[in-house]
């Protein structure tokens, strides 16, 4: 007569068995399907790049410093100059793999060409900005910074550099924006970037708010006159008739 122990051993050890030959077919499965992937992608033939969205730099918008005035600026300047003048693809966040079956195999080296061009414009974009912040000219700051919003830059200075210069001017609804162009970014540093910004606007908009008088419980206190805020203002103008100059 077989024992109950024994029946329950062997139970337990055909689960045991079932269970690791199923959870190691898992990593073998997972490799199987990469490696005929990648061999699809390396047999794929070459294709056109008709679709690719190349990146138009807006030079123009750059400041031409004088090199006397500030070498480094100068230098970078005429970085971004060259860069503008090659081919730039932001191709973020697109694997190896799906290129080459996308667009072939073939083409892969000079997909990754366009791609490097990106990376370093967007470096000496930001690297341009930093330098003119540094220099004490913001406003030539803020053209180079934007102009590296305007192209999808992932680097997440590039956008927290250009929401500090707003949020002194009290610019709050350029950090918003800004916020809202980081939401588009491609990499990893998407989350991170965003949370800095709107870190950043809530450090200064909560500053706002407990100058103008507002109490804990969100009342403001409008019997002192510089506790009027721009809402308020619009307010009363609206309460205003408007009267045409023929009216008058």
């Amino acid at each position: 007569m077989i024992s109950p122990l024994f029946t329950t051993i062997v139970v337990v050890a055909g689960f045991i068995f079932a269970f690791m030959k199923f959870t190691s077919s898992k990593p073998d499965d997972g490799i199987r399907l990469f490696r005929e992937r990648e061999r699809r992608a390396d047999s794929t033939l070459k294709k056109p790049l008709d679709d690719l969205e190349f990146i138009h730099f807006p030079i123009s918008d750059i400041p031409d410093p004088d090199p006397a005035v500030n070498e480094k600026c100068a230098a970078l300047t005429g970085q971004l100059k060259t860069l503008s003048e090659k081919k730039i693809v932001n191709l973020t966040g697109i694997s190896n793999t799906d290129l080459k079956l996308t667009y072939g195999a073939p083409n892969l080296p000079i997909l990754t060409e366009y791609d490097q061009n990106f990376t370093a414009l967007c470096k000496a974009v930001y690297d341009l900005g930093c330098e003119y912040i540094s220099a004490g000219y913001e406003d030539e700051a803020v053209k180079v910074l934007n102009a590296g919003v305007a192209i999808g830059t992932d680097i997440s200075g590039n956008y927290t550099s250009l929401a500090e210069i707003y949020a002194k001017n009290g610019l709050y609804v350029e950090i918003q924006r800004l916020i809202n162009c980081a939401d588009n970014i491609r990499s990893l540093t998407k989350k991170s970037t965003i949370v800095k910004l709107q870190n950043i606007l809530d450090e200064h908009t909560s500053s706002v708010i407990k100058l103008s008088g507002d109490d804990a419980d969100g009342s403001v206190h409008h019997d002192d006159p510089d506790s009027i805020l721009p809402a308020d203002i619009l307010d009363i103008l609206e309460t205003v008739p408007y009267r045409s100059d023929d009216q008058t």
